[in-house]
């Protein structure tokens, strides 16, 4: 587990700021006042000093029982040796060295009541909580339960405290009492209870409380109670229609209506004699309840106060009620909280999901919008200080040496982008073909936001008969794998006439680009370069943007796959050569000075003596390019979204998925320079391979065709150089906790079409059966592929992914939601005494396997959700080159902040599909 800390994103709601630049260096605590959903604080004005820690600081197990004072704002938690209460977790966890840092870290939040820390080396996972869960016994971590002290009486032996609630009502206070709706219907306040089903359609949503909750339920005829659900700012809200009954749920505030409206804006209150309803002459039922606990006194042990010792938790209701309502009531309940000893369970586990449907079932009542970043985000937030800028020395106080996986800015800005996909016509070479574009262009209008923004992206589908997403190419999706756009996976296709609105945090910065994952619907024409602006290793005068490399065919790329994907022998199946290739969606067809030549070269303006920022990608379906500029030579300072220690090359080998940003300096004489995107016909052939060309003309030339030389190279496919590519930021890779080792094989299936297999499996999926969906609704992930499903449920464990091949074709690896740490790749089959490099490899999301060669790569387990990695050559993703990752599965449920949109978007498509005869024809991403 070393290093640890190094490889984790923080985006909690109470941010405990990682250490920056020595002009720059804080440590305390942002206040409530300033911080934000994520970020940094503002400045040093709004930080609550961070406690010195003692020689009698918190410890296992000499503290377990005790209870400890906040330093910042006295508050009270009693300390839980080994005590994990799994789930309820506000956002990512903060990176703290002790157990004090983590309660401060709490005390700071107002909905936080629990925490548990995690131990590590220099500093441990803090999660912060905004309910209290059942416990269970791990000896990895320390837990701080928040309570308040009532001072017992003098003839008590009984020490009382409460849990704290963000609303109103406070339970266990308000037990039993009554509450009186604005329209005079009078609700019991059952704290605790939970009466699982009988929700009404339609009465799930979100309140700030359960009074507010009660008032929508006064407003419906057929409402006979609620269930709230805690929740901060705002919890789910179940109207009930039907009796059920009562269970003991300490995350639950009941409301149960014992007489309807007064005022004549509400309807009128349902007879009783429907059976299920209460009649307005029912008699008022009375509930007690309390919650103790009991102490033996304990001598004080660290920087405690009231130092106590827990014994067992019980919570005991008691109910009388008239004959009425005793259907609705159970007669007699108790709760108590045994700690049972389960092995690895981690603070990020979810072992139940509250809601107030049965709890031994995953599926919601109701689907619900938690609105994870609220409107309000950006009129109350505090932007941090520094402008965006080519400045490599600062970006708001942050720099080239920050790790993007612990802090970025808060820039309290969100930039937003609306998509539109239909069908058109285009020539982009000159020579005119079926297209699929965004917003009427290709490749689409770029993405462009600042490192820390929000992005939020709304894709509109307007062809006549696709489905179709977006996902967001190197974007890791901490805690929002919901929108990481690919069917089958973590959403169903956007159905013909449906829109969708994702929504991420830009916690990277570098080049990238957006694409269709529906089938090889990309290549059609549905993707566009994506910018996220961020300090930089190299200074520049200007930024030209991102250059666009891709191959083309002048049929539709689907017509091609039917054609590829036929094992039938004579039938000419197998791969492609298409004709030609772009630079920004520009090229020629046909030899320069041929009269029948068509379309237009891309053209680039130079100024002698300045430097310029190109971000070079490869968006191709097949094609491995080799990039250069004649006579120039290029400064490469990022792989991806990885920042590198520059180096120097004159030919840049790119290829498909990847993005490197170089620095070219205008040194050369005042001329016309061709820009050169060679294609590698060795791995897969382009007709017009060599001239996949634009023009740089320096400010002054002459004008007219190029006449400059190209350089001299070996044709190959491999990546950049390993060990050019090496990360400014060091993180070392872990040893291994899980491997899996796949053999890459291609064959024809049993319908003679050509198929890739991983050990013998090929991927299947079903664009409207997603992964997502699954294990949100059942706790469970279909699989149509068998062992291409991998499970890796615990946190800060390292994977390791071999994958080999006979076949001598190399394969552009990508993995969604990480940037994995690449260990080793060569040629021949892969064996243990192959050695491998852990003192800071190179990190991307993008990495070439050799052909008849072997590729290994890592990554910690660090961000729950449901991950596709797979072959980037398009035709190899659709015939099944690919496998899902299962990550961290008890926490997934509670990433999800718009269940509504998973599901609303399923309902479209599988009745769009239904409706037109669609199905599943490929691999499904």
């Amino acid at each position: 587990m070393a290093h640890a800390v190094d490889e984790l994103v923080i985006r909690a709601q109470t941010l405990v700021t990682a250490t920056v630049a020595a002009s720059m260096a804080i440590d305390g605590y942002c206040e409530a006042g300033c911080q934000t959903s994520f970020g940094r604080c503002a400045s040093s004005g709004h930080l609550v000093e961070r406690a010195e820690p003692s020689a009698t600081s918190l410890s296992c197990p000499s503290s377990n029982g005790t209870i400890y004072t906040t330093s910042n704002n006295k508050q009270t938690f009693q300390i839980e040796c080994n005590i994990d209460r799994a789930g309820g977790d506000l956002g990512l966890p903060v990176y703290v060295t002790s157990l004090e840092e983590c309660v401060d870290a709490c005390s700071a939040k107002e909905e936080c009541v629990d925490v548990s820390w995690v131990r590590g080396i220099p500093s441990g996972s803090c999660y912060l909580k905004k309910r209290v869960e059942p416990a269970r016994v791990d000896t990895r971590v320390m837990g701080a339960i928040q309570v308040v002290i009532e001072t017992p009486a003098a003839t008590s032996g009984t020490t009382r405290f409460i849990y704290p609630t963000p609303t109103s009502v406070r339970c266990p206070e308000k037990n039993g009492t009554l509450y009186r709706a604005a329209c005079g219907a009078t609700f019991q306040i059952g704290c605790g209870v939970d009466r699982a089903g009988g929700d009404m359609l339609g009465g799930g949503f979100y309140t700030k409380d359960v009074n507010e909750c009660a008032e929508a339920c006064s407003k419906r005829p057929d409402c006979i109670g609620v269930s709230w659900v805690r929740g901060s700012p705002k919890g789910p809200c179940y109207l009930k229609n039907s009796p059920r009954p009562a269970k003991v749920n300490t995350e639950v505030y009941g409301a149960l209506l014992l007489s309807g409206c007064t005022s004549n804006f509400s309807s009128s209150v349902p007879s009783s004699t429907n059976g299920s309803t209460p009649s307005s002459s029912s008699s008022v039922v009375t509930t007690t309840g309390n919650l103790t606990q009991s102490f033996p006194t304990a001598n004080s042990n660290g920087s405690t106060i009231n130092s106590s010792r827990p014994s067992v938790t019980s919570i005991r209701w008691s109910n009388s009620s008239s004959s009425t309502t005793a259907a609705l009531l159970s007669p007699s309940s108790e709760y108590s909280s045994t700690i049972t000893a389960t092995p690895n369970v981690t603070s990020s586990a979810i072992t139940t999901n509250t809601t107030s449907s049965d709890n031994n079932t995953w599926a919601p009542s109701a689907c619900s919008s938690r609105n994870a970043w609220p409107t309000g985000y950006q009129e109350h937030c505090v932007p941090c200080e520094g402008q965006p800028g080519n400045n490599p020395s600062s970006w708001c106080g942050l720099t080239i040496n920050d790790s993007i996986f612990q802090v970025y800015p808060k820039t309290c800005n969100t930039v937003r982008y609306r998509l539109e996909i239909t069908n058109t016509t285009i020539a982009p070479d000159g020579y005119p073909r079926l297209a699929l574009v965004v917003n009427g262009q290709m490749p689409g209008p770029p993405i462009v936001a600042s490192w820390g923004d929000t992005v939020e992206v709304t894709v509109v589908n307007k062809m006549q008969n696709n489905g179709t997403s977006i996902h967001f190419h190197g974007i890791r999706q901490n805690y929002t794998n919901q929108y990481d756009g690919v069917p089958s996976i973590t959403q169903c296709p956007i159905a013909p006439g449906e829109e969708l609105t994702y929504r991420w945090v830009a916690n990277s910065y570098g080049s990238s680009w957006y694409h269709s994952h529906m089938a090889i619907q990309a290549w059609e024409g549905v993707f566009g370069p994506m910018i996220i602006h961020g300090p930089t290793s190299a200074p520049y005068d200007e930024d030209k943007g991102v250059i666009t490399l891709q191959d083309w065919s002048h049929v539709t790329v689907d017509s091609l796959y039917d054609i590829s994907q036929d094992a039938v022998p004579g039938r000419g199946g197998g791969a492609r050569v298409l004709e030609n290739g772009l630079i920004n969606g520009m090229n020629t067809w046909g030899p320069d000075g041929a009269a029948n030549q068509t379309g237009t070269r891309y053209e680039m303006t130079f100024t002698k003596g300045q430097r310029y920022l190109l971000r070079i990608l490869n968006a191709s379906i097949q094609s491995t390019f080799k990039f250069y500029i004649d006579g120039h030579t290029m400064t490469v300072i990022s792989a991806d979204f990885t920042p590198i220690k520059p180096y120097q090359t004159k030919i840049l080998n790119i290829n498909i998925g990847q993005r490197y940003n170089v620095i070219v300096e205008a040194d050369q004489d005042v001329g016309d320079y061709w820009m050169r995107s060679d294609n590698q016909n060795s791995c897969a052939g382009l007709k017009q391979a060599l001239d996949i060309k634009a023009v740089v003309r320096y400010t002054g030339s002459p004008g007219g065709s190029p006449t400059s030389k190209a350089y001299n190279y070996t044709t190959q496919c491999i990546d950049e150089p390993a060990a050019s590519l090496i990360p400014i930021y060091a993180m070392d890779a872990g040893t291994s906790d899980i491997t899996h080792n796949g053999q890459i094989t291609v064959a024809p299936n049993s319908a003679n079409l050509f198929k890739w297999y991983l050990s013998g499996t090929t991927f299947m999926s079903q664009w409207g059966d997603p992964t997502l969906l699954g294990v949100y609704q059942n706790g469970s992930a279909p699989t149509y592929s068998g062992n291409l499903l991998i499970e890796v449920p615990n946190e800060k464990e390292w994977v390791y992914i071999i994958i080999q091949s006979a076949i001598p074709l190399p394969h552009p690896i990508h993995l969604h939601g990480h940037d994995f740490f690449i260990l080793a790749s060569g040629s021949g089959a892969y064996s243990s005494a192959v050695p491998l490099n852990l003192i800071n490899p190179p990190r991307r999301d993008t990495a070439l396997m050799p052909g008849a060669g072997f590729l290994v790569v890592a990554f910690e387990t660090d961000n729950p959700g449901v991950w596709l990695m797979h072959c980037h050559v398009g035709w190899h993703t659709s015939m099944g080159f690919a496998l899902q990752i299962v990550e961290m599965q008890d926490k997934i449920r509670d990433t999800i902040d718009d269940s509504c949109m998973l599901e609303d978007t399923c309902k479209a498509w599988n009745k769009y599909a239904k409706d037109s005869g669609v199905f599943t024809w490929d691999s499904g991403v």
